[in-house]
């Protein structure tokens, strides 16, 4: 334990911003971490160039998403749409900012969603986006650009639902990686006086449980931590999802892991947890938490 772990380290956060009731809920969320950390914020609005190119296709007809009415597509008709969504995302974005006196920027740029916002993101410590888009006719809860995002694993991803908001409970999936030890020393820092933590360990393996639900006490102890220490595995994990399901306020803190076992369960939060989730990257070497 001689190595110090430490959170993530948050001097500029990027709120990746559109139209939806998600991304309102990420704006929110990301003026809360700004203030926490002290840090600017950058706001940006993404001219899907996929969108546009649509209107030069030769199948240039849509269906109504609610009236089934079907209905010419035109560049100056979708151009018009996305300048209409800017302006009530910029107006949006300077209004909450306004409010606070934090330092803020807002970019509109035009490109392919996932690959700007990837770009924008490596001059930013802490990626903010809505879990899911504007478009209401998916089932899966995860966005296609949140889980790109998530696949690329580069910076620390925030993902926030639509009428959520940071709170508690505060829950960290604990993994002794380099991220969940991050993800550890993060929620520590999160943590407001007098709260509680609770923590995931794995029990498949009873000595591994032992071991680490020791040293988690120790390190809770150390810090003068409330914390609460939950086992799961492949049987009862879902049990434990359904406990926190439909939770509108708290925070699920998430190694960003490659391990195939683990993204399992990581998949199954992404799918059925409504909290903010929030995936911890960090390019630290292995350390033992302190």
């Amino acid at each position: 334990m001689n190595d110090r772990t430490e959170p993530i380290c948050v001097e500029r956060i990027l709120v990746s911003l559109d139209s939806s009731t998600h991304s309102f809920a990420a704006l929110q969320a990301a003026v809360e971490l700004a203030r926490h950390y002290n840090a600017s914020l950058q706001g940006v609005f993404i001219e899907d160039i996929t969108v546009l190119n649509l209107a030069e296709m030769p199948f240039h007809q849509e269906v109504g998403q609610y009236s089934a009415t079907v209905r010419e597509i035109s560049t100056d008709g979708i151009t018009r749409g996305i300048f209409v969504q800017s302006r009530w995302v910029i107006r949006t974005f300077h209004r909450l900012i306004n409010q606070t006196n934090l330092k803020g920027d807002f970019s509109i740029l035009r490109g392919k969603v996932p690959e700007t916002i990837e770009k924008e993101a490596e001059k930013c410590d802490l990626l903010i986006i809505g879990k899911s888009g504007t478009n209401t006719l998916r089932s899966q809860k995860l966005g296609s650009t949140a889980r790109i995002l998530i696949d690329k694993g580069q910076k620390s991803l925030l993902l926030v639902e639509e009428d959520n908001r940071l709170g508690y409970p505060m829950i960290v999936f604990y993994d002794d990686s380099p991220e969940g030890l991050a993800g550890l020393e993060t929620a520590r820092d999160l943590l407001d006086g007098g709260e509680s933590l609770v923590v995931l360990i794995r029990n498949d393996d009873p000595a591994y449980y032992q071991d680490k639900k020791i040293e988690i006490i120790e390190w809770a102890s150390t810090h003068e931590i409330n914390i609460s220490i939950q086992n799961y595995n492949a049987r009862n994990f879902g049990r434990f999802i359904q406990r926190i399901d439909g939770l509108k306020e708290g925070l699920l803190i998430l190694p960003n892991i490659k391990d195939a076992e683990k993204k399992a369960f990581i998949a199954y939060c992404l799918e059925r947890v409504t909290l903010p989730i929030l995936f911890v990257h960090s390019t630290s070497p292995k350390k033992k938490i302190q």
